[in-house]
């Protein structure tokens, strides 16, 4: 044991060694986090490579002062967004965790714990638990999913089983207060589907809503069909195979609604369905891609949606994937009826790495990583929304005449947020330099689009004892140098391929 661990000592001071002349500077530990943050330097000379190291140090430092320890209200450590939002929410903690698995897998454990250990005793996971303000609305379920991202990564069973069976409870709360006659599900409030102000809901002030409890909402189906395939994944790792298969079947006959009540063949997109009228609300937004990243869709509608993604009238604008299409009637740069908000933006990725449009999710998730760091490089500031464009920030607006937020929140994008603007440094790391983990094995898959061409990386991962370095070729081809426990390991990879570490 004493012999491993001075090898594994010995290859990490290696490591920093060798990138010792990168610009980058790990963020050392504190605050209860066991190491120092990843770094990332870019080698290549291009105009934007010292905004990228700006910007993905600056995510980093940003994640750390939002992380706070335990108090009476939480026994964990725990995650606000942003300084000015002082709650724990449901959905940007687990967006949050996702930017800390990288980093330090147990942190991002807690951040969940702090939402999971707060549940409502009828099983429903609160909107937010502060100690300023209360909700009685629940948020966008996608916590099972960043319980099992966070389970693939680091393999601990233990937080598996205490997760799993909260999450069950919390899924017998939507499927009795959250359903509709027929089986699909319903928002309670437009800020239960954490995009507050989309057209499909309300003017842009708010002072109009429409009534979500009639609305069969195509995000929140998604969301909850994920999370059934997630129970069912967690059920088997836990030796449960009769709620596996209570979970599976849930999962279908949903899936199965969602393609038949939310698809319009004539639009080629999936919208929200109101009941009153038996009517689809068609109107084009990031949502309409939800089933993707859930998997709820069929191979031929995902096509069709690929489509739509990738084009330039629509989401794949100068800084890709609005909350609304270019396009549509009701775009306007206000909160969620335009601008770009990289949870949803990674989500639309997922989606298209799910039915294999690997290049395509290459080519957006390179546009979002570099229009993320190219801002903070341009502002010093990392927001919670983007203008999908132009850089810079003064077209965007909140939520324009309703004054409470004018004089909250200001008619701006929060800066200082890492509720889920966080979550481009693990695009990067995991989309296109392609490091992941997976039931206990490290593996490399890097994944760049041809616009990569040139580019250079170096990037320590110090709590996996990696540091490696790598180069963008002709066609997204890669190749470069690895430092592991193993010792060095050159690599020449074309996408698509995958090497164990």
């Amino acid at each position: 044991m004493r012999k491993l661990l001075l090898i594994n000592i010995l290859v990490l001071a290696g490591a920093l060694a060798i990138f010792k002349s990168g610009r980058a500077e790990a963020i050392q530990p504190e605050k209860g986090v066991r190491f120092a943050s990843p770094e990332m330097t870019r080698l290549d000379q291009s105009a934007s490579a010292r905004e990228w190291d700006r910007g993905f140090q600056a995510v980093y430092r940003t994640l750390l002062n939002n992380l706070h320890l335990p108090t009476r209200a939480f026994k964990t450590r725990y995650a606000y967004p942003s300084p000015i939002f002082r709650g724990v929410y449901l959905w940007d903690s687990s967006f949050i965790a996702q930017v800390w698995k990288p980093w330090d897998d147990e942190t991002a454990e807690d951040v969940l714990r702090a939402v999971l250990d707060n549940a409502a005793p009828n099983g429903r996971l609160k909107h937010f638990v502060s100690p300023y303000d209360k909700s009685e609305y629940t948020q966008p379920p996608v916590i099972a999913w960043s319980v099992w991202e966070i389970y693939r990564w680091s393999g601990d069973r233990e937080f598996l089983a205490y997760a799993y069976p909260i999450l069950k409870k919390y899924q017998l709360w939507l499927s009795v207060h959250r359903r509709l006659p027929g089986g699909l599900y319903f928002w309670a409030h437009s800020y239960e589907s954490g995009i507050d102000n989309s057209p499909r809901f309300t003017s842009a002030d708010e002072k109009i809503k429409k009534d979500t409890t009639s609305l069969a909402a195509i995000d929140l189906n998604s969301y909850v069909y994920s999370q059934n395939i997630l129970l069912a994944r967690m059920a088997e790792v836990l030796g449960k195979p009769e709620e596996a298969r209570v979970f599976q079947k849930n999962a279908a006959d949903l899936a199965g609604l969602i393609n038949e009540k939310l698809w319009d063949p004539g639009t080629g997109y999936y919208y929200d369905l109101d009941l009153k009228t038996d009517q689809l609300v068609k109107i084009r937004t990031i949502a309409s891609f939800i089933p993707l990243f859930a998997g709820a869709a069929d191979e031929q509608r995902a096509e069709i949606a690929r489509g739509h993604l990738m084009d330039p009238k629509e989401f794949n604008t100068f800084f890709p994937l609005p909350s609304v299409a270019r396009s549509d009637p009701e775009f306007q740069k206000d909160c969620w009826r335009g601008p770009v908000w990289i949870n949803t933006a990674d989500m639309a990725i997922i989606g298209l790495k799910n039915y294999g449009f690997e290049k395509d999710a290459a080519e957006l998730a390179w546009k979002v990583v570099d229009g993320v760091y190219r801002n903070y490089g341009l502002t010093g500031k990392l927001v919670e929304f983007y203008d999908p464009d132009q850089d810079g920030f003064k077209d965007l607006h909140r939520k324009r005449g309703n004054i409470y937020k004018r004089l909250t929140l200001g008619d701006k994008p929060q800066p200082n947020f890492i509720g889920w603007t966080g979550l481009v440094n693990t695009i990067l790391i995991e989309k296109l330099i392609g490091f992941h983990k997976e039931n206990g094995k490290k593996y490399l898959a890097p994944d760049f689009p041809d616009s990569a061409k040139g580019a250079g990386f170096k990037l320590v991962l110090p709590r996996e004892n990696i540091s490696l370095e790598i180069e963008v070729l002709d066609q997204g081809n890669s190749r470069g140098k690895i430092l592991t426990e193993k010792g060095f390991q050159n690599f020449s990879l074309r996408p698509g391929e995958k090497l164990e570490l």
